[in-house]
């Protein structure tokens, strides 16, 4: 599947990215897990560090992927870029070039609320599912690491095709408003 999935990127010649970890901090939580959709309602998950669920070891993934992330010829597409690519640079992966994040996006054309979720209920009339259906609230919260691989694989695609999604529609506005 990971085989697949890297001749999907290669062919799509775009990709939107986002990454799953433990909490909120770039620098200092873990890894959970990586999606990529290079089409919209095409989207892979990798699981990387879930505590349970059988999933490919973190060095084989990023192995694989680290060629295309950083490869300037394929622009790559993110939700609050600067997030995935810390995550990312901590593992040694400097994603290159980022070429559209869409919540700078929804910032320059003046969205209130330029979230994931809200950006895809007002600008693609989808309502997306909250993180919180998923790992809680307060001290029974839980982390994507203990959830399991099934249900963090459909929250994560649904994140990176909302993402890719978003960015045709974001682009071309902002081309028309000459932004």
């Amino acid at each position: 599947d990971l085989e697949e999935l890297l001749s999907d990127i290669r062919q799509a010649g775009t990709f939107a990215v986002d990454t799953e970890t433990t909490g909120t901090d770039a620098r200092h939580d873990s890894l959970v897990g990586i999606s990529i959709c290079t089409l919209p309602g095409r989207a892979y998950y990798i699981p990387v560090g879930h505590f349970t669920d059988k999933q490919l070891p973190l060095s084989t993934v990023l192995d694989a992927l680290k060629p295309l992330l950083t490869d300037p010829r394929l622009p790559k597409v993110a939700q609050n870029g600067k997030f995935d690519m810390t995550v990312l640079a901590q593992h040694g992966v400097v994603v290159a070039p980022l070429a559209f994040d869409t919540m700078v996006a929804a910032h320059l054309l003046g969205e209130k609320s330029v979230g994931l979720k809200a950006l895809a209920f007002s600008r693609l009339g989808v309502e997306m599912t909250p993180i919180t259906n998923l790992i809680g609230t307060g001290s029974k919260q839980l982390t994507m690491a203990q959830i399991p691989v099934e249900t963090a694989a459909a929250y994560a695609c649904a994140d990176a095709d909302m993402t890719l999604r978003l960015k045709e529609q974001l682009d071309d506005e902002l081309r028309r408003e000459g932004l």
